[in-house]
């Protein structure tokens, strides 16, 4: 457990002292900052703001994990597939921040250059990590289920899904940094228990970058993470579910990303049914995603809108708490 806390620490302080760093490299290049949606005017005075953070915590956790990993003989499969997951879909998100800053293209990589290459990272894992381990059956809450070859197209699904969903929780100030950081803990509580201290090196280490990040990333935050960062952590906790052969737990321990991912769904499928059914499009949610129906006063259903640090707070909070029901259910 000491050489996991001893990398942690040294990721949090290397991203600690990096990131000034980036974001005065940011600001002398006069690179243009984060792009805010017009549709979401309570944030309009944060455009500008250095983005593209991830980029530094996710170099730190891959190379002191590499160090680390190495140097305590924990240089498993387990740990190149996690790493490969994240500096590919880090390389993904990268094009994709880097498509819009500085190619001036709105929307970076168009749906479906973004979801192929998602894909094709889930391919590689797949048949380099998931099949060369024999992988095959879905833990089902407890009970393993066969499914063949159809276990192929649910890691897909799995990774590309809560890649996606972690992008999309990624709105306001500080949520998804610690909504990780919160994940990542029940999953290092998890491998701990099952003895997997390659994943368990991994998580700490990861939890050490982000802590480091949200010292800058915090409300008001001086840089945000981009989904250079989003994107790769959203596929790294779908790894590890895999890794850890844990699948199911990732619904409750990331139950704050799927209601993210759900309120989007719902909301457009809404508008469009009620607009070919009465002429006019309706809609469930204040705005979507879900943590900006939250700031708009949604839950109470009142005018009074909610702070930032409130709906950091609240989801944080259901983050916490499923994640620590999770660990009951698999423990007590």
């Amino acid at each position: 457990m000491q050489f996991a806390l001893m990398s942690g620490l040294v990721a949090f302080l290397a991203t600690v002292l990096l990131i000034p760093r980036f974001i005065t490299f940011y600001q002398a290049k006069r690179i243009e900052g984060q792009q805010m949606h017009e549709d979401v005017k309570q944030h309009q005075f944060k455009a500008g703001t250095p983005t593209m953070g991830g980029t530094v915590f996710l170099v730190v956790a891959i190379l002191v994990s590499l160090l680390f990993a190495t140097a305590f003989q924990l240089l498993t499969g387990g740990v190149l597939a996690i790493l490969f997951i994240l500096a590919l879909y880090g390389v993904v998100g990268f094009l994709d921040d880097f498509l819009k800053i500085f190619r001036k293209i709105n929307e970076g990589l168009n749906p479906k250059q973004k979801l192929a290459l998602q894909i094709l990272g889930g391919i590689v894992f797949y048949f380099v990590h998931v099949r060369g381990a024999g992988g095959g059956e879905l833990n089902v809450f407890g009970h393993m289920v066969h499914l063949g070859v159809l276990y192929f197209p649910f890691v897909l699904f799995w990774l590309v899904g809560f890649s996606n969903a972690v992008n999309l929780t990624d709105g306001i100030d500080g949520l998804a940094s610690i909504s990780v950081v919160i994940s990542l803990l029940a999953y290092s509580v998890i491998a701990f228990n099952e003895q997997k201290f390659d994943i368990l090196l991994v998580c700490v280490t990861m939890i050490g970058g982000l802590l480091g990040f949200f010292v800058y990333n915090r409300k008001p935050a001086k840089i945000f993470m981009g989904d250079v960062g989003s994107l790769a952590l959203g596929g790294m906790l779908a790894t590890i579910s895999i890794a850890l052969r844990q699948e199911w737990t990732l619904l409750l321990i990331g139950l704050v990303y799927v209601i993210e991912t759900s309120s989007v769904m719902l909301q457009v499928s809404y508008f469009k049914y009620t607009k070919k059914r009465f002429g006019e499009g309706r809609r469930i949610f204040r705005m979507t995603p879900f943590h900006h129906h939250l700031e708009l006063g949604g839950l109470t259903g009142k005018a009074e809108k909610w702070s930032e640090w409130k709906v950091d707070f609240f989801l944080w909070s259901v983050g916490l708490i499923m994640s620590l029901i999770t660990l009951a259910i698999l423990y007590l």
